[in-house]
């Protein structure tokens, strides 16, 4: 896997992409906010905010089909957890950890290398 989100076959990879566009395109906002331009970019900013919490919501509810979409998914749920500052509801943890669940066996062979 390089630098991308590679999984062609799986539909955890749309939902990967829908999440960092919608992350980028907040970052972008919060820094034009922070420079005095917060009176027009406001809404826009919480609808931003928004759209970025129901994608992540999406793929974290999402149930991986293949052992490489499993993968996918967590290596950027780690990633993610890992870059956002705002601490992770434990709630959304435990659903990630459930739905990777029948991929556990090839999960752990991944994460041991």
């Amino acid at each position: 896997m390089g630098g991308r989100f590679d999984a062609s076959d799986s539909m955890i990879s749309p939902m990967v992409e829908s999440h960092r566009r919608a992350r980028s395109r907040r970052a972008t906002l919060e820094q034009r906010v922070w420079r005095g331009w917060s009176l027009p970019y406001y809404p826009m900013l919480v609808f931003v905010r928004w759209r970025e919490r129901r994608a992540l919501s999406r793929l974290i509810a999402a149930v991986p089909s293949t052992a490489q979409g499993a993968r996918c998914k967590l290596v950027y749920l780690m990633a993610t957890m890992i870059a956002d500052p705002a601490p992770t509801s434990s709630v959304d943890v435990v659903q990630a950890i459930d739905t990777l669940g029948p991929h556990r066996e090839s999960l752990l062979a991944c994460l041991r290398k």
